[in-house]
């Protein structure tokens, strides 16, 4: 009995693993959920941040985060990291796609993390993304997250998006 109960249980794991090679959606569900990279997270880290330099914190915006996931996505799917698409499309391409009108934008990327403290750190450690994240002219922001191949690997890529909104 024990014997067949053993095969059950690799049959069943088995079969999950195929799932997750075969099914692309079930995978990025599944993968996403073992990240512990949160945009929740990372926009409290960021309004941490921004407290303590004695910026005004940035309230989320749809859109923007509507346009970080598009952006995300598309660099998940083919398996790309870099402000402009393959293509040459900017990052204000996702701005205008998700309909944000915007004075002031900016964006931060990130790649190949598995925490959100750790991205954060790595954007208050680096001068471009610690400008933008301390930058007075935001009020608003949009982050999201995809999982993807990139170098032949599982990652998350992170997006990072800020606005001022046209009145």
């Amino acid at each position: 009995m024990n014997f067949i109960k053993q095969k059950f249980e690799f049959l069943i794991i088995g079969i999950c693993i195929v799932a997750l090679l075969v099914v692309p959606s079930l995978r990025n569900t599944v993968w996403d959920s073992l990240s512990a990279i949160y945009a929740s997270v990372l926009v409290d880290l960021t309004n941490r941040d921004r407290t303590t330099a004695n910026v005004k914190e940035l309230k989320v915006n749809p859109l923007l985060e509507k346009a970080a996931q598009a952006k995300a996505d598309d660099m998940a799917a083919r398996g790309y990291f870099a402000h402009n698409t393959p293509e040459g499309l900017s990052p204000w391409y996702w701005l205008n796609e998700a309909g944000y009108k915007y004075v002031f934008a900016g964006e931060n990327l990130a790649v190949n993390f598995n925490d959100s403290n750790d991205v954060q750190r790595a954007w208050m450690n680096s001068k471009g993304h610690f400008l933008n994240i301390l930058n007075p002219r935001f009020t608003e922001i949009g982050i999201a997250t995809s999982t993807g191949v990139y170098k032949n690997r599982i990652a998350v890529f992170v997006v990072q998006f800020f606005g001022a909104p046209a009145q």
